[in-house]
């Protein structure tokens, strides 16, 4: 049993969820922050592209609002050193939040700045098991999903925000683990696969098989909240998380 401040949830029988919850019992650290992907003013995201313009050499226009105004943000902050990786955590997050619109999706718990790695230390991720069952093509309210472990965009999201230049650079399939997790806020199917299998073939994709694109297409699902009820009350402040054997 996890429980983050007032939520209390319960790990699956499950591989990924033994894998995630080895890594994050060897680390013994808190949550650095508790993110809901709401809205973000227009004047609120203008002020912090203007910063990162003007910290990292950027000519991002202050007010994007297309998808390829978007995605050629993204291709920035994929190239960004890793070392200044964690400055950018905060506006890559906001970039997202922008994309999603009013679509509010989760509740993310965050460790990590970036990819892992915890205030300058090393970056902490294990490799996804290969005998890890297919992702969950279905979503519930109150379940709760590995984060992506990468900058970059899942096959599916490249898919989607028609993102498809230098995808050696962007595309990365879910195959680490990193102790960022998510709590869905919505009930949601993923029907990509079709589409995918198109995508794949088209676009002539070397990186990854077909067969591991399809098997890590959805949510890697490692748990679900117990007291649905408090999410809406969810406490934002401070996260502090124990586990507790059953």
């Amino acid at each position: 049993m996890l429980q983050i401040n007032n939520i209390k949830i319960k790990l699956f029988d499950k591989i990924v969820s033994k894998a995630w919850l080895k890594l994050y019992t060897s680390l013994n650290v808190n949550p650095d922050r508790i993110v809901p992907n709401l809205p973000i003013s227009n004047e609120e995201f203008a002020q912090k592209i203007k910063r990162a313009n003007t910290q990292f050499g950027f000519d991002w226009p202050e007010n994007p609002s297309t998808q390829d105004e978007y995605n050629r943000m993204h291709k920035d902050i994929e190239t960004a050193l890793d070392k200044k990786a964690d400055l950018l955590q905060n506006i890559h997050h906001d970039l997202h939040t922008k994309e999603a619109g009013k679509n509010a999706s989760h509740i993310q718990i965050v460790w990590s700045e970036s990819l892992g790695e915890f205030y300058g230390k090393q970056p902490i991720s294990v490799d996804m098991p290969s005998y890890t069952d297919p992702f969950e093509k279905k979503l519930k309210y109150g379940d709760v999903y590995l984060g992506f472990p990468h900058v970059g965009k899942s096959p599916e999201v490249c898919m989607l925000h028609n993102d498809n230049s230098n995808l050696l650079q962007t595309c990365r399939i879910h195959n680490k683990i990193v102790c960022d997790i998510l709590i869905s806020i919505i009930d949601h199917t993923c029907e990509t696969d079709a589409q995918l299998i198109s995508w794949y073939d088209e676009n002539k994709i070397t990186m990854f098989t077909k067969n591991e694109m399809l098997k890590y297409n959805g949510w890697a699902t490692i748990g679900e909240v117990i007291n649905k009820n408090e999410i809406k009350n969810m406490v934002w402040n401070n996260p502090k998380m124990n586990y507790v054997t059953n």
